[in-house]
């Protein structure tokens, strides 16, 4: 037994209502079962009851057992003083809140054996997809409306994680916004140490540089990847610009070590040497980053934005000395829709929502649809079910409702996974 299965059977009121007692024997009829909590405090909020003829309007609290109530310390906790009805699986303790009882549901013999059966052998399935058997058996507008909260639910978490990183920066959005970038710009292999160098390298200098030599200058100096014995002149010129700046602005102790970056079994084009340079020309011909996404509507705007031509030396070089044997590219269109997607998106959503403006969620939103679907193991297996990712909004979609749902086996959270249970009604 497991506490979502309880919320399930409680939220869509899948148990024998006839002749509905609490454990003390009082009448009770259940009007409005509240709204599920997933923050802290009891499980549903504003629910209404009625106890031999008293009507009682508070907060439901679920467990698999009564005295939970106490495992979890609920009764030195002022937040559950508002609870009217304890549902439970089985009543093993009375429970009192502040010297008064609360009022229990025992539901282990009002639920019919054929949707606890069913719940088991879905969340019991060997197949990465729990109801990958049946899964044809749900209609399109419950999987259509999955995959949006699904992708919703993805783009809060990212968004998230923008909102934790601009408190650290004192709520500056332009320096919050260029860690991202680096970040991205490091893709998986060397996102780290990207994240890092934009922390070592604040954008408020980026921003006061007055060539794109002197960008490049600091960002490879502080990475720790510029030497000083070289008869490459370019590599020669670099340093001298770096040392100069890292005086000014006391940066030499803050370097990176070379040995943080990697270069193994990646493709020339991925090497982190090329991705700097590449990050450099973006910074050094956007300023201001964060305000220029923002007022930008339209993806080919954005592409303009980050696909900026690296410096000539990088045109013909993928590292420091040898030279390519034909002409380095620049930032490629799937590595840009990648950026769009992990930065650019989560950007607008967390914006969004401090300001509290739907028309930058909306505009993230646009984004995703607009770019096509990510190729991967994940989105491989949800076409193989006849799940057609057809762009970016669907493939992190499927992404996140196999990560976050399938995964640890939350079908009770997913629209599919209720679809599928059926409950038979006790005779």
């Amino acid at each position: 037994m497991t506490e979502s299965f309880i919320h399930y059977v409680w939220q869509f009121q899948y148990f024998d209502r006839n002749d509905l007692r609490t454990t003390k024997g009082e009448s009770l009829r259940v009007l409005k079962t509240g709204f599920p909590n997933s923050n802290a405090g009891p499980d549903f909020f504003n629910a209404k009851i009625n106890i031999d003829g008293i009507e009682l309007i508070g907060n439901v609290e679920i467990h698999i057992k009564s005295s939970d109530w106490y495992a979890h310390r609920h009764e030195k906790d002022a937040a559950y003083n508002t609870v009217i009805l304890h549902v439970v699986w089985e009543n093993d303790k009375p429970v009192t809140q502040n010297g008064v009882s609360v009022p229990t549901l025992e539901l282990k013999l009002k639920v019919n054996d054929s949707l606890l059966q069913q719940y088991r052998r879905l969340v019991n399935s060997s197949t990465p997809i729990a109801c990958e058997k049946s899964f044809y058996e749900v209609g399109d507008v419950v999987k259509f409306s999955m995959l949006d909260k699904a992708l919703m639910q993805r783009l809060e978490k990212k968004a998230d994680h923008v909102r934790d990183l601009l408190k650290f920066n004192g709520n500056d959005w332009e320096e919050t916004t260029y860690q991202l970038f680096a970040r991205n710009f490091g893709f998986k292999v060397n996102a780290d140490p990207f994240f890092q160098l934009s922390k070592v390298v604040p954008y408020k200098i980026i921003q006061k540089q007055n060539g794109l030599l002197q960008v490049e200058a600091l960002l490879f100096g502080q990475a720790g990847m510029l030497d000083t014995k070289t008869k490459d002149e370019y590599v020669s010129a670099l340093f001298r610009e770096y040392h100069w700046i890292a005086q000014k602005y006391a940066l030499h102790n803050l370097r990176l070590s070379a040995s943080q970056w990697r270069f193994l079994r990646l493709r020339p084009a991925n090497f982190p040497t090329l991705r700097i340079a590449q990050f450099a020309a973006m910074l050094f011909q956007t300023k201001n980053i964060f305000s220029q996404l923002m007022s930008t509507g339209s993806y080919p705007d954005i592409r303009k934005i980050i696909e900026q031509n690296q410096s000539g030396y990088w045109q013909t070089h993928y590292h420091f000395g040898g030279k390519a044997k034909r002409k380095v590219a620049g930032l490629g269109k799937t590595s840009t829709e990648n950026i769009v997607i992990n930065t650019v998106a989560p950007l607008l959503v967390a914006y969004g929502k401090s300001k509290d403006d739907q028309a930058y969620i909306d505009r993230a939103v646009e984004f995703l649809q607009q770019l096509p679907a990510e190729e991967n193991r994940i989105t491989k297996m949800w076409n193989g079910l006849g799940l057609k990712t057809k762009n970016a909004f669907d493939s992190q979609a499927t992404i996140e409702l196999h990560n976050a749902f399938c995964q640890g086996r939350q079908c009770l959270n997913c629209n599919i996974g209720v679809a599928l249970l059926k409950p038979t009604p006790l005779c």
